[in-house]
């Protein structure tokens, strides 16, 4: 498949951030905080301080490792209907995650939300035909700690048929991680990847020592990684456009380095999501244009070195899902410059809220980009001369047989309006769109999992509950 496509950068530009961002790598390095990372990169070129847990990697290393990354990956669903390929020319959405509130769309209020919200809106997801896979959206703060991050992954599961990217984040948890994947997958994790692993890098050019570890398991089991660098212009990365793309891309590829001699082949997604700080509050700002620059730059970076590539289109932050939400959202530029897929479906307020309204709304714009944004033919049958010929001037085409054939190809939207003034005055769009998601979880079943597969998902659970236990 093939879609229309843009460049933010000159060649001479692409040029420049290339060789700043090997710069960086080879004369400045980076902290991985592991033992483990150290051990990975031993005899491989790479210049290591193991007292400090940090690396310098040459150019030609960055250059062998990028040369193995695959440029099409599956992100397996548990119902295989629901499959998504990511670097096939198609395109794709997912949900925001980790949200801290679900606020109520009639009222306002705004609480902390609850494994029981993660359901619903996991179910919300299921029903909605344009988000593609899921990263669950609410971190729910009445989970056991112990194994909520497992939790997490069962609840989404079983309250949805996608697929589920999300984030373990220490290394004891990736054996029932895996041990869940294959029940769920049917499969192997590799063959069958139902879960794929965030990775977030820690601003300015370092590595989280627990999530590292896991991410090196999951890659050696044939776990897909999206490497999420979130550094923030003025703060934890430098305060120009220019100079928080090199640093994100820096950050990037020492990922992709390690994760590729850890497991050459690796399957790896590109998800650069730098954004601005507020500087009067400090607080994340990722609807800035400065920070839309600097994802437009990084995703045709990622692009340049054939990474598959999720960007950070969708959400902002405003405080409701209002006009705000709607013009710092949408993505059409991330996808033009070539984004495989976008992730932030669902989230405002900076990716610390979420609402079931704004959850439809947000279907309904990934709905319309990917319509504005789909390949149609222009061909000679497709010109439909013939009809234009027929009907002439001054007459209409409303009964042609064509008009009936090619009626169904136009898109709708579920709750954005068209139609009259008078069908919709005295509502909100808000209202229409909390209306549409309660129809919808109130009729919409999710297939279930088998029960043999349900059990096991308690089994293991239950084990890692009981090993924490005796750890004690």
């Amino acid at each position: 498949m093939t879609r229309p496509q843009i460049h933010l950068l000159f060649d001479e530009e692409r040029a420049v951030l290339h060789e700043h961002t090997l710069t960086v790598l080879e004369e400045v390095g980076v902290a991985y905080n592991t033992p483990a990372a150290m051990d990975v990169l031993e005899g491989t070129g790479a210049i290591l301080d193991r007292d400090r847990l940090t690396a310098r990697l040459p150019r030609e290393l960055v250059g062998r490792c990028l040369e193995t990354v695959p440029h099409k990956l599956l992100l397996a669903a548990r119902d295989p209907a629901n499959d998504v390929w990511l670097g096939d020319g198609s395109l794709s959405f997912t949900s925001d995650g980790t949200a801290t509130y679900v606020v109520d769309d009639e009222t306002g209020e705004r609480r902390e939300g609850s494994a029981e919200d993660q359901r619903t809106l996991n179910r919300l997801f299921d029903a909605l035909p344009n988000v593609d896979y899921i990263w669950p959206t609410i971190s729910a703060r009445d989970l056991d700690p112990v194994a909520a991050d497992l939790e997490i992954q069962a609840i989404a599961w079983r309250s949805c048929a996608k697929h589920v990217q999300d984030e373990i984040r220490t290394p004891e948890l990736v054996p029932p991680m895996l041990d869940m994947m294959a029940a769920v997958g049917g499969a192997t994790p590799a063959e069958r990847p139902v879960y794929s692993q965030i990775n977030c890098t820690i601003a300015p050019l370092g590595h989280d020592t627990d999530m590292t570890e896991a991410s090196i398991a999951m890659a050696r089991a044939g776990v897909p990684i999206a490497i999420m660098p979130m550094p923030l212009m003025g703060t934890t990365a430098p305060i120009t456009v220019a100079g928080v793309t090199v640093q994100c891309m820096a950050e990037l590829l020492s990922a992709v380095v390690l994760f590729q001699l850890a497991a050459p082949g690796c399957p790896l997604i590109a998800s650069p999501e730098p954004a601005s700080a507020d500087l009067r509050s400090g607080l994340y700002v990722c609807g800035s244009p400065e920070a839309g620059a600097a994802t437009l730059a990084c995703i045709e970076m990622s692009k340049h070195y054939g990474l598959p590539t999720q960007g950070g289109g969708i959400g902002g932050d405003a405080k409701a899902p209002d006009f705000q939400d709607g013009i710092e959202g949408g993505g059409v530029l991330d996808v033009l410059v070539g984004a495989d897929s976008l992730v932030g479906l669902g989230c405002f307020d900076g990716a610390q809220a979420t609402s079931l309204a704004t959850i439809v709304l947000h279907n309904d714009a990934a709905g319309l980009v990917k319509e504005e944004l789909r390949r149609v033919p222009f061909d000679a049958a497709s010109c439909l001369i013939d009809d234009i010929r027929a009907v002439g001037p001054g007459g209409h085409f409303m009964g042609r047989r064509s008009t009936r054939r090619h009626a169904h190809d136009v898109w709708m939207p579920s709750v954005l309006r068209r139609g009259t003034f008078e069908a919709s005055h005295g509502r909100t769009l808000v209202q229409d769109a909390l209306e549409r998601a309660h129809e919808l979880l109130a009729t919409h079943e999710v297939k279930p999992l088998p029960d043999d597969v349900d059990r096991h998902l308690d089994e293991v659970i239950a084990a890692q509950r009981r090993l924490a236990a005796s750890a004690v």
